[in-house]
């Protein structure tokens, strides 16, 4: 018995410490083993050899030709043939080609012919009926075992009711039910969207048109379909109402007049002032309250020697009309003007006029991808001023930096006093279109732009077409004045569902941090407004609810303002030039380093312990039937 105990126990320690020293296995596994009639199963050859090499390979797949049809064959690892005969796949590596390693080795796609059971078997059989052998790298044969799989196939569900319909937040009329396929519902004037969620009636159905639905003033249809395994599908009906009472504002926010010391009066629609004879033209920028209305009149003007008026017409969302008239005298003399300066008194780029501050030299802006060039106009606060625009001209895809040079010589000192404005423009992806012109006609990637909406949701059937034509999506956060605020760029789209693609600033003890669903491995470009200077060094971490910070990295560095970064697939993100791991304890960090080498020698000291207890227990049972002299 202690013989049997000792050889049980070697048998055990030699399995666990050399696992690799039992036959090779070779087995097939079915992506499915129910598919569907008409779908697709992908079968993997898995052959699994422990640290061993193979050389020279030969095995041959069977199927039922009636079930199954062959399509074609993916290489994992490893390379080979395959040559296909009346319902047999035969699979030859031979001796030249680069060795097998253990693992998964190749896919086989096959179409599913009809209902039934069906098997899908190995075995190493060549074209002849003639049992074959596979090698090792050292010359030895493969002792292998095989294993089958089978494949059960089902037909298509034909079930095309949805399980659950409604709008968050509102109540459907009427009242929801699979059977009924017209709703509609009332939502006030500010509502401009809506998110339409549905669930299946069954795992296997397909349903599109939910998610957020931007509204239009007045009626707006929303379709959802569901389509059942087979293909067939059902049409489900909401009419949205959206209260139109739009605003007849025609008021200004704003009013800039270049060269001039006109300032706006919301009690005021007629304006008047008077400049020097070597003023020529003027710059009219303004900002409407109603964010919808339309606005004429704006841009430069040419001015002739005396009276010269300009209208400034306001037609508001609502339909209601203003205009504003803006008289310039210019003299027939020169107005000195000895005013020394070296700053900008207004700055429009591309139409829009910028507010200044004496505090703030850094601008952003974020234009389309047809815009090569912006149309800067940059009057400086003196008339001796020089104005240098630089970095202006073939503007690329991403972050252009233009600089805005006013240069202004002293007269005290004739001294140069130089001042810079940085423009960031943040150009959008070149041969992009934006997701509201989505159509079966576009082949280029897509933004998914928001500069109003807040909700930040793409919906999963906008994600399923931009993922079956393989586009890559960029969804964009941008503001008019603040510019590119993030860009979420999705290199592979996932649509299982509707995916918020927001990225929050939180308040987190001072710490720069953000709050986001994002899944992992997405790239993420964020403006930091200013909070760090660019050339500086910044370290990313990830924490847990749990309050767990890990380092993502500790070398980001800011450019123009901005980072990248990709996700982990953690919800919070702190960006800081701290270092918020403490170090490990010496000992602490040894054992977390040497873990694997520290439990191979306990596991060793056991084995010896073992095998010394055995042999004392022998040594004393033989000393113990010796006989007594």
């Amino acid at each position: 018995m202690k013989k049997i105990k000792l050889f049980t126990i070697t048998i055990l320690l030699t399995f666990i410490l050399f696992p690799y020293i039992v036959k090779a296995a070779t087995f097939l596994e079915a992506s499915t083993q129910r598919p569907v009639v008409g779908s697709d199963v992908y079968v993997l050859l898995n052959a699994m050899y422990g640290d061993l090499e193979i050389k020279e390979v030969n095995v041959r797949i069977k199927y039922d030709p009636a079930y199954l049809r062959y399509d074609r064959t993916f290489w994992i690892q490893g390379k080979g043939t395959v040559t296909t005969k009346d319902g047999y796949l035969y699979i030859k590596k031979s001796p030249d080609s680069r060795n097998w390693t253990s693992g998964n080795q190749m896919q086989f796609k096959f179409t599913v012919l009809k209902e039934g059971v069906s098997k899908v078997e190995i075995d190493a059989v060549d074209e002849n009926g003639q049992v074959v052998e596979s090698y090792y790298a050292n010359g030895d044969p493969v002792a292998q075992s095989f294993a089958n799989v089978t494949i059960n196939a089902v037909k298509p569900s034909t079930n095309t009711f949805i399980g659950s319909l409604y709008v968050e937040g509102y109540n459907l009329s009427p009242t929801f039910s699979k059977t009924k396929y017209e709703y509609s519902l009332n939502v006030p004037a500010d509502v401009t969207s809506v998110n339409i969620v549905a669930k299946q009636g069954e795992k296997n159905q397909t349903i599109t048109g939910t998610g957020i639905k931007k509204l239009d003033y007045g009626a707006n249809r929303v379709r959802v379909v569901v389509s059942a395994q087979d293909g067939s599908s059902r049409t489900y009906l909401i009419v949205i109402n959206r209260k139109d009472d739009r605003t007849g504002d025609t008021t200004l926010k704003s009013l800039t007049v270049s060269n001039t010391n006109i300032t706006y009066d919301k009690n005021k629609t007629t304006y008047e002032a008077t400049v020097s004879k070597t003023v020529d033209s003027i710059l009219i920028t303004a900002i409407t309250n109603d964010p919808n209305a339309t606005m004429t009149g704006t841009g430069k003007q040419q001015l002739n020697i005396g009276s010269n008026t300009f209208k400034l017409h306001v037609t508001s969302s609502g339909g209601n009309e203003a205009t504003y008239t803006i008289i310039i005298n210019r003299s027939n003399e020169v107005i000195e003007d000895i005013k020394q300066s070296n700053k900008l008194k207004s700055l429009n780029i591309n139409n829009l006029g910028f507010t200044l501050d004496d505090e703030k030299n850094y601008y952003t802006i974020s234009i389309p991808n047809n815009i090569n060039i912006l149309n800067i106009e940059a009057i400086p606060e003196s008339k001796t001023a020089t104005v240098e625009i630089l970095g202006n001209n073939n503007l690329q895809e991403g972050i252009n930096l233009i600089t805005v040079k006013v240069t202004e010589k002293s007269i005290e000192d004739e001294k140069q006093q130089v001042r810079n404005y940085l423009i960031v423009a943040f150009k959008q992806p070149n041969n992009a279109k934006l997701v509201t012109e989505l159509n079966t006609n576009i082949t280029s990637n897509i933004i998914y732009e928001t500069t109003i909406d807040t909700s930040h949701i793409i919906s999963k059937d906008i994600l399923d077409t931009l993922k079956d034509n393989n586009y890559k999506l960029y969804y964009e956060v941008v503001n008019i004045y603040n510019g590119l605020e993030y860009q979420v760029t999705l290199n592979n789209i996932s649509s299982n569902e509707d995916l918020d693609v927001s990225l929050n600033q939180i308040d987190n003890k001072n710490l720069l941090t953000y709050e986001t669903k994002l899944p992992k491995d997405v790239d993420i470009l964020l403006y930091l407004n200013e909070r760090y200077l660019d050339g500086v060094n910044v370290r990313l971490y990830s924490y847990t609810t749990e309050g767990q910070y890990n380092l993502i990295t500790d070398g980001i560095k800011v450019d123009n303002g901005y980072v990248k970064f990709t996700t982990n697939g953690d919800t919070h993100y702190i960006i800081t030039t701290e270092d918020l791991l403490p170090e490990s304890e010496p000992l602490t960090a040894f054992f977390k380093n040497n873990l694997p080498l520290i439990i191979g020698v306990i596991v060793i000291i056991i084995v010896i312990l073992l095998l010394l207890n055995v042999i004392k227990k022998k040594k004393g049972s033989k000393s113990q039937n010796e006989p007594l002299y």
